[in-house]
C-alpha cells in the first residue's frame, strides 16, 4: 500500500507538470511570456533537496530586481473592517485587517466557502469607495461600523487623483504625508517620496433613529460627502464577479466603452468636440427660430416678406400704429403703478386686510412687463382680467355684508332682528301691569334675557360694521380707492378694440407692439441671424458626420482584431466557441447622428458567442447569439477576462461604466482589479490558463502598465502562481457567539497545506501536499521561462 501511495504521488506530480507545461505553451494564448517573475536560477541548485513550497513568494520579495517595476505601481496596501456583519477576529474584537503587501502583484485570497472572503475584500472595497451599504452590514446598531482602505499612489494615478481632489476643492498635498513604512533618511527613498502618495479612505456607517444608515466619509482624515468619496475613489478600482460581468456585458454603453479602449484618444476627442459644436449650433438655430415664431404682426402684414423694403405709406402706417400702442402701453403702466401704490402696504404685509386672491394677483400683476412673451395664463392681460374678477368678488361680498348688517341691527327695516326684539318687549309689557307677584317676576326674568340677546345682537352688529377690524371695513380696504371697476372695464375694452383693429388675439397685443417697433426700426436681428445659424448648423453636421465615420472605421478594425484574438484564446479557457464583435448603426445613421451623452457616434455594439458543434466529425454548425442572452454566468466571466487580456483596460471602462469623456480624461487602467471567483465552475487546463492570464495582468505583460490583481478563488492553480497568498479562516472564539475570522499571509509549509486543502479537501492530505508542492514548483519554473 505504501509503495502504491508513493507511485500515486509521483504520477500526480508528473501529471501536474504536464498540465501546466501544455497549458502555458498553448498556441491559443495571446502571449507566451505571461508568467515572468524574479526567481531566475535562484533555486536551481537547491531544488533537488528543498520543497518548492518553502520558496518565498516571489511578488513580495522587493530585493529581486525584476520586481522593481511592480514597486513603482499603485496598489492597495490594506483594507480594514470594524464591526462588519458581526464578524470578530480570533482575539474577540471587531477589527479585521487584510494586508496586500508592499508591491503591485497577483494576490490570491482563499478559504473555505462561507469564510467571508468576498465580504472582507470585494464588499468592503465596494463600501469604502461609495457603494451601497445595507443594514445587514451593521448587526450591532449601537456601535459604529467602518471600513478603511489604504492605497499607495504612483504615477500616473498620483497625478490623476491629485487633479480630482483639486476639482472638489481638496488640497492634494494631503496625499504626500509620510507613510510609516516609507519613513527613512535614505536619499534614494527621499526622491521616491516625491513621486509617491498615500490615499486613505474611511467610511463609517451609523444607524439612525429610523433605522436608515448614515455615512460619515473621510479622505486622508478630511470629511467629505458620500458623493465626493464615490466620484474620487470608485474609478480607481474595479471588481469583477459573475453579476458584474453579466451586467457589464448587457449594457450597450459598457460594450461600446470596452471597444473604444482600442481606439485612439485623438479620434474620440475629435468626435466629442465636433458633436458638442453641432449641438451648440443646433441649439442656437432653434433659439433664433423660436424668437422669429414669437414675432406677431398685424394680419395685414403677415403675408409680406419680413425685412423687405417698406413703402413710405407703409412706414407712415407703422409709425401711427406704434405711436398708438406706445400711448396705450404708457396708460397700462400708469394703471399698474396706481394699483401698486394703493396696495403696496397690503402686499408688503402679505397677510394684511383684504382678499388673499387679490394679494396673489397683484404680486403677479406687478411682475408682468409689457412686451415680454408670456403664456396666455400668465400674461399682463390675464392678470388684469383676474384683478377685475377679484374686485367684483369683493364688491359682492361687501353687498352681502351690508345686507347682513341691515338684517341684524337696522331700526327701519321691518324684518331686522333689532325691530323684532323691540316688538317682543312691547308685547311683554301688555302681559302684566302689576309691580309684583309671580307673573311680574317671570316677565322681568324674560326682559333680562332679552337684554342679553340685545347685547349679543349689538356685538354681532359691531363685528359686521363697527370699527377698523369689522367685516365691512376689511372689505372696503380690499377695494382700490381711486380705481373704480368702471376704469378697469374701460381699460379692458380699449385693449380688446386695439386687438380687433390689428386682427390679433388680445393676449398678443404687447408682442405685436414689440414686433412693429422692430419692423419700423429695421432691427429684426433674428431675421439676419437665422440664415447664418442654419449654415453653421449644416457645416457642424458635416464635420460631426465625418468624425463619426472615422470613429466607426476605427471601431471596425478593433472589433475585427478583438473577435479573432478572443476566439483564439477561448479554447484554452475551456470554451469551444467563436466570439464575434458585431457593429450596427443607431436609427438615423450618419444622416442624423446620435448626439446624446450616453455613447459616442452612431455605432451599437453586440457581443456574439457561438458554441461550436461537430456533426459527424467534419461538418461544423454553430448555435448561439448575443452573449447576455445565451452565455452562462461562468462563460461571461471568462469572456470578460479574455477581452481584458486581448484589449487591456477594457474591464475598467466596462465595469465602471465610464462616459467617453471620462475615459479620455482619466485613463482606462484602474489601480486594482478584484476578480471574485471568476474561475468558478472551471477546472483542468482552463483553470491553469486563467491563472496564467491573471498573472499576466499583474506583471504588465499584457496590459499597458500592469495592475494589482486580487483574485478571490477556490482554484489551486491560481493560488500556486500567486505572488502573495492570503487565507481567510473562520472558527470560534470563547465568550462570543459571533464567528471568529482570521486573515493571514501564508508561505512555506502553510501555503503548501492550504493549496493541498483546495485541491483535495481532507482526503489524502499527504499526497495532496506533494501535489501542491508540484504545482508551486511548476509555477516558479514557468515564471522563469
Amino acid at each position: 500500500v505504501t509503495t502504491m501511495m508513493s507511485i500515486c504521488c509521483l504520477v500526480l506530480a508528473v501529471l501536474s507538470q504536464s498540465i501546466w507545461a501544455s497549458a502555458f505553451s498553448s498556441g491559443g494564448v495571446a502571449s507566451t511570456n505571461l508568467l515572468r517573475r524574479g526567481h531566475h536560477n535562484k533555486f536551481s541548485a537547491r531544488c533537488a533537496v528543498r520543497l518548492w513550497s518553502d520558496v518565498p513568494v516571489g511578488g513580495c520579495d522587493d530585493s529581486d530586481h525584476n520586481f522593481s517595476s511592480s514597486s513603482q505601481r499603485s496598489h492597495i496596501v490594506s483594507v480594514k473592517s470594524h464591526n462588519i456583519a458581526g464578524i470578530v477576529n480570533d482575539k474577540g474584537n471587531c477589527d479585521i485587517e487584510i494586508e496586500f503587501g508592499s508591491t503591485a502583484c497577483l494576490v490570491c485570497v482563499t478559504g473555505e466557502s462561507g469564510s467571508g472572503k468576498s465580504l472582507l475584500v470585494s464588499k468592503a472595497l465596494d463600501v469604502v469607495t461609495g457603494g451601497k451599504a445595507t443594514n445587514t452590514l451593521v448587526q450591532d446598531q449601537d456601535k459604529e461600523s467602518w471600513v478603511e482602505l489604504t492605497v499607495r499612489l504612483c504615477e500616473p494615478h498620483l497625478s490623476k487623483v491629485s487633479s480630482t481632489l483639486q476639482h472638489f476643492g481638496i488640497d492634494p498635498l494631503i496625499l504626500y504625508h509620510q507613510h510609516t513604512e516609507d519613513t527613512t533618511d535614505d536619499g534614494d527613498h527621499a526622491k521616491e517620496h516625491a513621486s509617491v502618495g498615500y490615499l486613505h479612505l474611511q467610511r463609517t456607517l451609523v444607524a439612525g433613529s429610523s433605522g436608515k444608515l448614515k455615512s460619515i466619509c473621510r479622505i486622508n482624515e478630511k470629511h467629505v460627502s458620500l458623493k465626493t468619496l464615490r466620484e474620487i475613489a470608485s474609478p480607481l478600482f474595479t471588481t469583477v464577479d459573475v453579476g458584474v460581468a453579466s451586467g457589464a456585458l448587457a449594457r450597450a454603453a459598457s460594450r461600446l466603452a470596452m471597444l473604444d479602449i482600442g481606439v485612439e484618444d485623438s479620434l474620440k476627442q475629435q468626435c466629442i468636440q465636433s458633436r458638442d459644436v453641432f449641438k451648440e449650433a443646433t441649439k442656437r438655430r432653434k433659439k433664433i427660430k423660436k424668437e422669429l415664431e414669437s414675432r406677431i404682426l398685424p394680419s395685414s402684414m403677415q403675408g409680406n416678406v419680413y425685412g423687405s423694403e417698406l413703402e413710405q405709406e407703409q412706414i407712415e402706417l407703422l409709425e401711427h400704429w406704434v405711436d398708438e400702442l406706445d400711448m396705450f402701453e404708457a396708460r397700462v403702466n400708469r394703471f399698474q403703478e396706481a394699483i401698486y401704490e394703493q396696495y403696496s402696504e397690503l402686499i408688503a404685509d402679505g397677510n394684511g386686510p383684504g382678499s388673499n386672491n387679490i394679494i396673489s394677483t397683484l404680486q403677479k400683476f406687478r411682475e408682468c412687463v409689457w412686451g415680454e412673451h408670456n403664456d396666455d395664463d400668465d400674461s399682463i392681460l390675464a392678470n388684469l382680467l383676474q384683478f377685475r374678477e377679484d374686485i367684483k368678488a369683493v364688491e359682492s361680498q361687501l353687498i352681502a355684508a351690508n345686507a347682513a348688517y341691515e338684517g341684524l341691527a337696522s331700526l327701519t327695516a321691518p324684518e331686522s332682528a333689532a325691530v323684532s326684539l323691540e316688538r317682543v318687549r312691547k308685547l311683554l309689557y301688555t302681559i302684566s301691569s302689576d309691580d309684583s307677584g309671580p307673573m311680574f317676576e317671570k316677565v322681568e326674568r324674560t326682559h333680562e334675557l332679552l337684554n342679553i340677546v340685545e347685547e349679543s345682537l349689538n356685538e354681532c352688529a359691531r363685528s359686521i360694521d363697527g370699527g377698523s377690524n369689522s367685516i365691512i371695513s376689511t372689505l372696503d380696504n380690499a377695494v382700490c380707492t381711486g380705481v373704480s371697476i368702471e376704469e378697469v372695464d374701460g381699460l379692458v375694452a380699449d385693449w380688446n378694440a386695439l386687438a380687433r383693429k390689428h386682427g390679433i388675439s388680445p393676449y398678443a397685443l404687447p408682442t405685436c407692439h414689440t414686433s412693429l417697433r422692430q419692423e419700423i426700426d429695421g432691427n429684426v436681428e433674428a431675421l439676419k441671424l437665422l440664415p447664418e445659424a442654419e449654415e453653421d448648423e449644416r457645416v457642424a453636421l458635416e464635420d460631426y458626420t465625418q468624425a463619426c465615420k472615422e470613429l466607426s472605421s476605427a471601431r471596425e478594425i478593433v472589433a475585427s482584431n478583438l473577435s479573432r484574438s478572443v476566439t483564439e484564446l477561448l479554447p484554452s479557457l475551456g470554451l469551444e466557441c467563436t466570439f464575434q464583435v458585431q457593429l450596427t448603426q443607431r436609427p438615423g445613421g450618419f444622416e442624423d447622428p446620435y448626439c446624446g451623452s450616453e455613447t459616442l457616434g452612431v455605432d451599437v455594439v453586440d457581443l456574439l458567442l457561438f458554441h461550436n458543434k461537430i456533426n459527424g466529425g467534419s461538418n461544423e454548425s454553430k448555435r448561439g447569439g448575443k452573449i447576455e442572452q445565451v452565455g452562462s454566468s461562468g462563460e461571461k466571466s471568462r469572456v470578460l477576462l479574455a477581452i481584458e487580456t486581448c484589449l487591456p483596460g477594457s474591464i475598467g471602462a466596462t465595469c465602471n461604466n465610464y462616459s467617453p469623456q471620462h475615459v479620455i480624461q482619466n485613463g482606462n487602467s484602474p489601480i486594482s482589479i478584484v476578480y471574485d471567483e471568476i474561475d468558478a465552475h472551471v477546472g483542468g487546463r482552463a483553470a491553469v490558463t486563467i491563472a496564467k492570464l491573471l498573472a499576466d495582468q499583474s506583471s504588465g505583460e499584457a496590459s499597458r502598465a500592469g495592475n494589482q490583481i486580487i483574485a478571490i478563488t477556490h482554484s489551486a492553480s491560481v493560488a500556486a502562481i500567486a505572488d502573495r497568498h492570503i487565507v481567510i479562516e473562520r472558527g470560534s472564539t470563547s465568550g462570543s457567539s459571533s464567528p471568529a475570522v482570521r486573515a493571514s499571509v501564508v508561505d512555506g509549509s502553510s501555503r503548501r497545506k492550504e493549496i493541498a486543502r483546495m485541491a483535495s479537501g481532507d482526503l489524502a492530505m499527504g499526497e495532496a501536499e506533494t501535489f501542491a508542492d508540484a504545482l508551486i514548483r511548476d509555477a516558479l519554473l514557468h515564471r522563469d521561462a
